[in-house]
């Protein structure tokens, strides 16, 4: 294990690696991945060259595990899951339709599962699919993922085109966007 004004960080040699990365996991662990024929000191170099990037990606990492930390997410999920499956999906199946229609856009099928790290998704047929914990955030969170997703059934990028439509319907998209990567 390497420091870099206190910051360990550990130097991992792959094979199959074209060129250098520095990955900050989910706890703050900071991993610098390079390829077999890069030296410990470029490896060194990359990573001073990469300080005030690394310390700031830290430090995000770091306050979404304390963020989710508070939510005790188990016992958020066995509370809500029988509402999730009953009530609470028809409604949310209603406002999913809402906005469909107001987009202008067709969907096949909204799904619900337990995901860890996707909020939600859009298939190339049309499928949609959400975390159960949309269930338990604030509702101008929700109705941003839902425009964006359902804004995957027009542009299945992430072009201007894409952020111009999801704008037109969340026009204060960049803010939500943000309190959004807050809350998650």
């Amino acid at each position: 294990m390497r420091e870099i004004d206190g910051i360990p960080y550990s130097i991992i040699k792959c094979r199959r690696r074209r060129t250098l990365g520095i990955v900050v996991n989910p706890d703050g662990e900071v991993e610098v991945r390079i390829p077999t024929w890069v030296t410990i000191a470029c490896a060194e170099e990359f990573v001073r060259e990469r300080y005030d990037w690394i310390v700031k990606s830290r430090k995000k990492m770091l306050e979404r595990k304390e963020r989710q930390a508070v939510h005790d997410w188990e016992k958020v999920k066995a509370e809500t899951d029988p509402w999730i499956h009953g009530k609470g999906g028809e409604l949310f199946k209603q406002k999913v339709d809402y906005w469909a229609d107001r987009l202008g856009v067709t969907y096949n099928r909204v799904t619900v599962r337990d995901t860890s790290t996707r909020w939600g998704s859009c298939s190339t047929k049309g499928n949609l699919s959400f975390s159960w914990k949309v269930f338990v955030m604030p509702e101008r969170l929700v109705d941003y993922l839902i425009v964006h997703e359902l804004s995957h059934r027009r542009y299945m990028n992430h072009s201007q085109q894409f952020w111009d439509m999801v704008e037109t319907y969340i026009p204060e998209r960049k803010k939500i966007k943000k309190e959004f990567e807050e809350y998650v």
